[in-house]
């Protein structure tokens, strides 16, 4: 955990040093908020009549960019991302569900370059991409479900629900889920440059590589998050 802190650390010193230097060198500083889909990726054979399937949610990003050859350059930062999703039964089970509400602390790591223009030397449209790596620190899990009361058998053969709603104690952490993950991701940005200022667009995907629970020990059951967000930012440049 404290390995974890330090690189967590290490990433934000980063961000602020090159703010201290920004004067002198291309940065800049931007924030996007926008909406979020998710989706848990397990294996579930084992289980008939079952799925997940996607929730929306939201997210905000602050990042910070410093340019460091001609069009290329290093981005990172921090944010708060939702990655909610739904397990549900099918076929003769419907109508029982589980829908999970996460929030992340995200801290992404990337390369990219700009495709079309250099907002640093030009105003107008400009596009870029980049990829690389992410860190996510689970903060919180609430869970809403409906579940059948096996013991009210209806004449028609059906079952009453009950609709239970709580928020995982992550200090007893029962379930035994890792709260720190990581995985690939990628971004297309495509904005319009003024003097000082971009507003943009973007698209994000995250693809989990951590499985969300600490000790599973067979990797065909891995269970992993999957999430893409669009959102509409406005960054500041130093030039």
């Amino acid at each position: 955990m404290k390995n974890k802190l330090c690189r967590t650390g290490s990433l934000l010193l980063f961000l602020f040093s090159t703010c201290l230097f920004a004067q002198k060198h291309h940065f800049n500083v931007g924030i996007d908020g926008g909406y979020t889909s998710s989706i848990l990726h397990a294996d579930l054979s084992n289980l008939v009549d079952s799925k997940y399937t996607t929730r929306p949610g939201f997210g905000v990003n602050l990042s910070g960019e410093y340019m460091v050859w001609k069009t290329f350059f290093v981005s990172t930062g921090i944010g708060l991302q939702q990655k909610n999703y739904q397990f549900e039964r099918t076929g003769s089970r419907t109508g029982w569900y589980t829908r999970y509400t996460n929030n992340f602390l995200n801290i992404p790591l990337t390369v990219g370059a700009y495709m079309l223009n250099n907002p640093y030397e030009t105003t107008g449209v400009w596009l870029k991409v980049e990829g690389g790596m992410y860190t996510d620190y689970w903060l919180s899990m609430k869970r809403k479900g409906r579940y059948p009361v096996f013991g009210e058998l209806q004449e028609n053969g059906t079952f009453n629900y009950t609709e239970v709603q709580d928020t995982y104690d992550f200090d007893k952490n029962e379930n035994q889920l890792n709260r720190w993950m990581y995985g690939l991701t990628g971004k297309a940005q495509v904005g319009y440059s003024f003097k000082k200022f971009n507003v943009y667009g973007s698209y994000s995907y995250q693809h989990g590589l951590s499985d969300i629970n600490k000790d599973n020990e067979d990797k065909n059951q891995k269970a992993t998050i999957r999430s893409y967000m669009i959102s509409v930012g406005a960054s500041y440049k130093f030039n």
